[in-house]
C-alpha cells in the first residue's frame, strides 16, 4: 500500500512537478462537481455522489508513465492523458464497481464520457494500439490506480449508481460530460485553485479543496442569482396592460415535468414579452434556472441583450450573469457595459465577469443568455465540447425566436435540439408569427420523442373554456387546432392548442398593390414622399437595393441604403442613424426613403408610411408588412401622410403559363434568392386575397403557400417544384447524417471524431470570403474603422470587416458550410 503522500509526490499534475500534484487537481475538479451539483442536483443523492466521483477521477491518466514523461522530459505523447484516463477507468471497472455498483455497461457509459472532457470520446483502440497504450501508461501507473481509486471513492460513502439502467446511463452520460468540463475549466485555474505541498492528508487536501471550490464557483459568476417571486406581469412596462397572448402565458396550467410552448401570433403583439412572462413561471415552477434566447442572426441577438437586460430583475431577486453569444459578441457596445459592471465602482445590475466571456460556450452557462441559434444547434453536432452546450441548455428555458426563418437543413437540426432539450429534462418556448402547420407539428413531434411519448398522444379538453379568460382550448388532436391563430400550443405528457384573442393593436389589413416595374416603384415612391410618407423600398439582394438607389437618385430622390455587405461599423453606424430617424421615436422622418434587403425583416425596430417590396415567400411579405404602421400610439392614423397601410409589391401577374423564370422580367439578382414555386404560390395567394388581414387572414396565406395542400402551380413550374422538394430532401439528409443521437450515449460512433465548431456547418448558403477593410495612414495601414494607435489586437480591425460571395452567379452555387 502506498501511503497518500508518496501518490501526491510521485505523480504531479501541472508543468512544474513541484507545483501541483495530479490527485490534488482530480479533488479540486471533484469539489467543483460537488458543488455544482448542489446547487443543480440531477439524479438521487446517491447517484449525483457517484457521479462526483467520477468527476474527480476524470484525470486518472495523469498518473500513466507518458504524462509524466512529458511534464519531467518534455516527451512527446503518443496518445493523450485523457485517453489514458478512459482506458484505466475500463480497465478497472471491477474496483469501480466494488464502491459504487452498477450494471457494466452503465459503468462503461458513465466513465467514457467522464474520460472524454477534452471535447469528444476516445476512440476505442485497436488490439496494436492497446497493447502501445498499456506501455505508454506504465506498470507503475496500473499498479497505483486501484489506490487511487479506492481513495477517492472513501470519500463518497453514500454513492451508488444501482438501479441505473442503460437508457438512464446514455441520458445522464450527456450531462455528465458537460459537468466534467466545467469542473474541469473551473477547477484548473490556478488563481482559484493554487499549487499545494504533497504531505497534506487526504482529508486534510479534500476539506481544502470544497472550501476553494465554492469560492471558485461563485467567482466564475454561476449559481449565484436568486430566482424571484415577483409576478411575471412586472415584465412589462409601467401601467402597461398586457395583450391577450400576455394574458395567456399568465393563466395556463403548466404541466409536470419538460414542456414546449409554441406562442404564435402577430408582429407587434408582444411575443417577446410572453415569452419572458412564461420563462419566468417555468423557472419560478422549477423547470429551469435561467433562460437563453436563440435568434437568427447576430443582430437579432445584439438587439435583444437590451431587453434581457430591463427584464432581469423581474427574473430575479439579485442580479443574474448576462451573456451575449456569437461570433462578434466582443464588439457590441451593450456587452461591454454589462461586462465592465462587475468591476470596483461600477453600476449594479446584470454582470458577465471574465469566466463566463472567455468563449461563446461557456456563455450559455449565464443565468441569461442570448446568442444566435447556432449557439446551441453546435449541441446536438459532433462538435469539441457539445456535452457543455446540451448540459448548460438543459437547465435554461430554451427560448427560440422567428423559428419560422430556418431552411430544411437548419430545421432539422432545430428538431433534434428540441429532442435532445426534453430527453435531458429542459423546457423550450418557441415564438413565431408565419410558422406553417407543418413545421410546427414537426417540432411538437420532436419535443415529444425527447420526452418518450407516443407521436399522437394528446389532451381533449373539449368544452374547457375556464382555463383562459382570453380565448378556448382546442383538442389538439383536431383538425381545427391547425388553423387556430393565434395559438398557444404546449406539449408535455398530452398536449393542449388555446386559441387566443388577438391583440387590439395587430388587427388590421393591409392592402396589396402589385407594381409590374421598377419604373412604377419609383413613382409611388417619389409620390408618396412628396406627401411627406416615410418610405421603405426591401429588395431580395444587395445588389438590387444598390441599383434601386440609383434608380431614385435618377428621379431625384435621395436615399438612405442598409445592407449585410457594408464593414460592420458602417452597418452598426446606419442602424443607429435609421433607427433615430425611422424608429418608434424617431425624428426627421417626414419624406425620407430607405433602401434595405432582409435585415429589415425583423433585426431593427422601423415605422414607415408607405413600403415597396420585391416579390418574397408569403412569411417574408407578412414580416416585413409589420414594419408599415407600426407604432400607432405615437404615430395615430390622423397623422400619417397616406390614407392607409398599403404593401406595394413588385411581381408579375402569376399566371398558369409560366416558368421557372416568371419572376425574372421585373428582379434581376433579387429572382434567384427564393425558390419560384414559392415566390408563385405566394403572389397567387396575396393578390388574389388583395390584402394582409391581420391576424385572422395570416394562417390561410401561409398555409397556401407552404402547407400539407398548397395552391396548385402551372404546369411549366411542377418540374422545379420537383427539384425543389428534392433539394430540400438533401438537405434535411445532409443535416440529419451530421445530428447526433439523443437516445445513444456521449460516446456515440458519430462523437469519435469531433469537428472544431468554427469548421463545423450550422447553415448552408452561398460560399462566403471575409475581407479586412484598411486605409494607408502616416504609420501604415490603419483600420477603416478608426485609428488602431499601432495595436494589432484592436477591436477596430473586427470593426473593419466585410464579408462577401465568392460566386457571384447565384444559381450556381454550391452549399458551404456556416456557422454564426
Amino acid at each position: 500500500m502506498v501511503c497518500v503522500e508518496q501518490i501526491a509526490r510521485d505523480w504531479p499534475g501541472k508543468s512544474r512537478p513541484s507545483e501541483h500534484p495530479a490527485l490534488w487537481h482530480m479533488l479540486d475538479v471533484g469539489a467543483v462537481a460537488q458543488q455544482l451539483l448542489s446547487r443543480r442536483p440531477v439524479w438521487s443523492l446517491q447517484v449525483d455522489a457517484a457521479l462526483t466521483c467520477l468527476v474527480a477521477l476524470h484525470d486518472l491518466g495523469k498518473i500513466s508513465r507518458s504524462f509524466q514523461a512529458m511534464l519531467r522530459e518534455d516527451r512527446r505523447q503518443k496518445q493523450y492523458h485523457w485517453e489514458h484516463s478512459g482506458a484505466l477507468l475500463a480497465q478497472h471497472q471491477h474496483v469501480l464497481s466494488r464502491h459504487l455498483g452498477g450494471d457494466p455497461d452503465v459503468l462503461r457509459i458513465l466513465t467514457e464520457a467522464v474520460s472524454g472532457h477534452h471535447g469528444g470520446p476516445r476512440v476505442p483502440p485497436d488490439l496494436r494500439d492497446q497493447m502501445t497504450q498499456q506501455q505508454e501508461i506504465g506498470e507503475a501507473a496500473q499498479a497505483i490506480v486501484p489506490q487511487v481509486i479506492a481513495l477517492i471513492a472513501g470519500l463518497f460513502p453514500d454513492a451508488s449508481l444501482t438501479g441505473l439502467g442503460v437508457s438512464d446511463a446514455n441520458r445522464l452520460s450527456w450531462m455528465l460530460n458537460g459537468l466534467t468540463i466545467q469542473s474541469d475549466w473551473i477547477g484548473s485555474d490556478t488563481d482559484w485553485f493554487p499549487p499545494a505541498a504533497p504531505d497534506l492528508t487526504l482529508s486534510e487536501y479534500w476539506d481544502r479543496a470544497q472550501d476553494q471550490a465554492a469560492r471558485a464557483v461563485r467567482a466564475a459568476g454561476l449559481g449565484q442569482a436568486d430566482l424571484s417571486a415577483r409576478d411575471p406581469g412586472a415584465v412589462l412596462p409601467d401601467q402597461a396592460a398586457p395583450h391577450p397572448m400576455q394574458r395567456a402565458v399568465l393563466e395556463c396550467a403548466l404541466p409536470d415535468g419538460p414542456m414546449l410552448a409554441v406562442i404564435e401570433d402577430a408582429t407587434g403583439a408582444g411575443k417577446t414579452e410572453a415569452a419572458l412572462m412564461l420563462g419566468a413561471r417555468m423557472m419560478q415552477a422549477g423547470k429551469a434556472r435561467g433562460l437563453f434566447f436563440g435568434l437568427p442572426t447576430m443582430a437579432t441577438a445584439n438587439a435583444m441583450l437590451p431587453r434581457l437586460d430591463q427584464a432581469a430583475p423581474v427574473l430575479f431577486d439579485t442580479p443574474p450573469s448576462l451573456a451575449l453569444s456569437h461570433g462578434r459578441a466582443q464588439l457590441s457596445a451593450a456587452f461591454r457595459e454589462i461586462r465592465a459592471r462587475g468591476r470596483a465602482n461600477a453600476e449594479p445590475g446584470p454582470h458577465c465577469g471574465p469566466w463566463l466571456t472567455d468563449g461563446r460556450r461557456r456563455a450559455l452557462l449565464a443565468d441569461l443568455g442570448v446568442g444566435t441559434l447556432d449557439q446551441a444547434l453546435l449541441g446536438v453536432l459532433p462538435t469539441r465540447f457539445s456535452g457543455l452546450r446540451v448540459w448548460a441548455l438543459a437547465d435554461r428555458v430554451l427560448i427560440v425566436d422567428e423559428a419560422h426563418s430556418y431552411d430544411p437543413y437548419m430545421q432539422a437540426q432545430l428538431e433534434r435540439l428540441l429532442q435532445m432539450q426534453a430527453r435531458l429534462g429542459g423546457s423550450a418556448i418557441v415564438l413565431t408569427a408565419t410558422l406553417p402547420d407543418t413545421k410546427k407539428r414537426a417540432f411538437q413531434a420532436a419535443f415529444r420523442a425527447g420526452l418518450d411519448c407516443a407521436p399522437r398522444r394528446a389532451a381533449r379538453r373539449a368544452g374547457n373554456r375556464a382555463a383562459f379568460q382570453a380565448g378556448r382550448r382546442v383538442d389538439a388532436r383536431s383538425g381545427v387546432a391547425s388553423k387556430v391563430y393565434p395559438a398557444l400550443t404546449t406539449v408535455a405528457q398530452a398536449e393542449t392548442v388555446m386559441a387566443v384573442e388577438p391583440a387590439s393593436a395587430t388587427v388590421r389589413d393591409v392592402a396589396v398593390m402589385r407594381l409590374g416595374s421598377l419604373s412604377q416603384a419609383v413613382d409611388k415612391i417619389a409620390q408618396a414622399a412628396a406627401r411627406g410618407a416615410a418610405c421603405l423600398w426591401v429588395r431580395n439582394a444587395v445588389d438590387d437595393a444598390i441599383q434601386a438607389v440609383e434608380l431614385l437618385a435618377e428621379a431625384g430622390i435621395a436615399a438612405d441604403l442598409l445592407h449585410a455587405r457594408f464593414a460592420l461599423c458602417d452597418r452598426l453606424r446606419k442602424e443607429t442613424e435609421l433607427i433615430a430617424r425611422f424608429g418608434k421615436n424617431g425624428q426627421g422622418r417626414a419624406g425620407r426613403v430607405l433602401v434595405t434587403t432582409q435585415v429589415c425583416e425583423s433585426s431593427i425596430d422601423i415605422d414607415l408610411d408607405m413600403m415597396v417590396s420585391d416579390l418574397a415567400p408569403i412569411g417574408a411579405l407578412i414580416q416585413r408588412a409589420g414594419r408599415l404602421w407600426r407604432h400607432m400610439s405615437v404615430r395615430p392614423a390622423c397623422n400619417r401622410p397616406v390614407p392607409g397601410p398599403c404593401l406595394h409589391v413588385i411581381s408579375p401577374e402569376p399566371t398558369q403559363e409560366q416558368g421557372p423564370r416568371w419572376l425574372h422580367p421585373v428582379q434581376d439578382r433579387g429572382a434567384y434568392i427564393y425558390d419560384p414555386t414559392v415566390t408563385w404560390r405566394s403572389a397567387r395567394a396575396l393578390f388574389d386575397a388583395g390584402k394582409i388581414a391581420a391576424p385572422s387572414g395570416l394562417r390561410p396565406l401561409i398555409e397556401a403557400v407552404e402547407g400539407d395542400d398548397p395552391l396548385p402551380l402551372p404546369t411549366g413550374l411542377q418540374d422545379q417544384e420537383f427539384r425543389s422538394e428534392g433539394e430540400g430532401v438533401i438537405e434535411r439528409q445532409m443535416a440529419l447524417n451530421s445530428l447526433v443521437s439523443t437516445n445513444e450515449a456521449f460516446d456515440q460512433d458519430l462523437m469519435h471524431q469531433v469537428w472544431d465548431e468554427e469548421k463545423f456547418p450550422t447553415r448552408l448558403g452561398v460560399p462566403q470570403i471575409t475581407l479586412v477593410l484598411a486605409r494607408r495612414g502616416d504609420q501604415g495601414l490603419i483600420p477603416w474603422a478608426g485609428d488602431d494607435g499601432g495595436d494589432p489586437l484592436s477591436e477596430l480591425w473586427a470593426l473593419s470587416e466585410v464579408q462577401m460571395a465568392l460566386l457571384q452567379t447565384l444559381p450556381q452555387v454550391a452549399l458551404t458550410p456556416r456557422t454564426e
